[in-house]
């Protein structure tokens, strides 16, 4: 079970050169901000009651993730701004770190748009992750967890982080954490809820789908559950990828695979922490390249399906949309995500009484969406 994001810039490459020809130069990195101290030399105090807002077993969210565009995907600002009375909280993959826990800046951070979404009412957090070169980084992970001190400057900077520039709480999206460090894991989330918590800062934890733990295996062995679950305030379940990068097609996210990796989520974590994921893009697998799919936004895969002159089927039995058509020589298998889709996946949150759905990514999705799932979820639906 691998999430598209452990390749996520070799995949925007390999779909910048097919439907534009040329590469995309990151932005430079913004400076970090200086630390903001009172004028008894601490931290400025939270101005708000974050976390009595969004935690909480009768309290359902709808979350969306932001990122700047990939390649020819547009980014999440669009999306974001149409949909914002919608959305009870977003994160924004704008962070990583360094080998010294040390806290960096990515992308095109744009803080006003933080404070856009904030102002209609949505909780807004700054996400950190491990990605370097394209691909998650376990060495990098190893180095900041494994060592106590480097943990504890990371808490500490996260905590900065978060009162600087007036975050809500912090989403960690630390992938490929080496299975060594499944305890090592751990501490890190209980020592960072416990900080934030101290702030009335809300934390957050990406995980990787599984229906059973085998604490060895190089994907998801570093996450364990029950531990995660004690801790964090909240827990988003990646439910995708069944079938992405590293295997061959398949669906992105089945009915069925769903419901089991919730089932086994449920017995070890707190179900008013589970945030379920909602994929909401396509992968498209060349047999010349059967393992290593295109990674496409739903326009882009329903605009590519008319432009073959193929109809868009429904596969009854897994409940994903799905075409295959043939160019160049090399036959190409699609599996996407629509409405109708992400229905069935949308009633087991709502049946296993979730605390919310997360959407992966903002910008990338079917706009039906909106009307005929989202509006009704969410506790911020009431605001338009």
């Amino acid at each position: 079970m691998k999430r598209f994001l452990t390749f996520l810039l070799i995949s925007t490459l390999l779909v910048a050169l097919a439907l534009t020809g040329c590469t995309n130069v990151p932005a430079p990195t913004p400076p970090q901000p200086p630390q903001q101290t009172s004028e008894a030399g601490q931290p400025p105090q939270a101005e708000a009651e974050t976390r009595e807002d969004v935690l909480g077993p009768e309290k359902r969210i709808v979350m969306g993730f932001y990122t700047d565009p990939e390649g020819p995907i547009p980014g999440s600002k669009e999306s974001l701004v149409k949909n914002i009375k919608l959305l009870d909280e977003v994160a924004f993959f704008w962070y990583t770190f360094d080998n010294s826990g040390k806290v960096i800046p990515t992308g095109k951070r744009d803080l006003s748009v933080k404070d856009f979404a904030q102002k209609n009412g949505a909780k807004a957090y700054a996400l950190v992750h491990n990605m370097r070169g394209g691909t998650f980084d376990a060495n990098l992970a190893h180095k900041v967890l494994a060592d106590s001190g480097t943990r504890a400057t990371f808490v500490n900077n996260l905590v900065n982080l978060t009162m600087n520039e007036k975050w809500d709480g912090i989403s960690v999206d630390i992938e490929k954490a080496p299975p060594g460090d499944r305890n090592n894991f751990s501490a890190f989330v209980a020592e960072l809820q416990k900080a934030l918590k101290a702030k009335d800062k809300v934390l957050n934890i990406s995980i990787p789908a599984k229906y059973t733990d085998y604490p060895s295996d190089l994907w998801s062995g570093a996450y364990d559950y029950a531990a995660i679950g004690k801790a964090a305030d909240q827990i988003i379940l990646m439910t995708y990828d069944e079938h992405g990068m590293g295997t061959t097609q398949g669906p992105i996210a089945s009915h069925a695979w769903v419901n089991r990796v919730i089932n086994f989520a449920i017995g070890k974590i707190p179900r008013e922490k589970i945030v379920m994921g909602l994929p909401v893009y396509a992968f498209d697998w060349g047999s010349n390249k059967p393992e290593l799919p295109a990674y496409l936004s739903y326009p882009q895969s329903v605009a590519q399906a008319k432009k073959q002159g193929v109809e868009v089927l429904f596969d009854e039995e897994n409940k994903v949309p799905h075409y295959s058509y043939t160019a160049s020589g090399v036959r190409h298998e699609v599996y996407l995500e629509n409405a109708k889709s992400l229905q069935p996946k949308m009633e087991y949150a709502r049946q296993h009484k979730l605390h919310g759905v997360a959407i992966w990514r903002l910008g990338m999705e079917d706009p039906d969406i909106w009307d005929s799932l989202i509006k009704t979820y969410g506790t911020n639906r009431n605001k338009q």
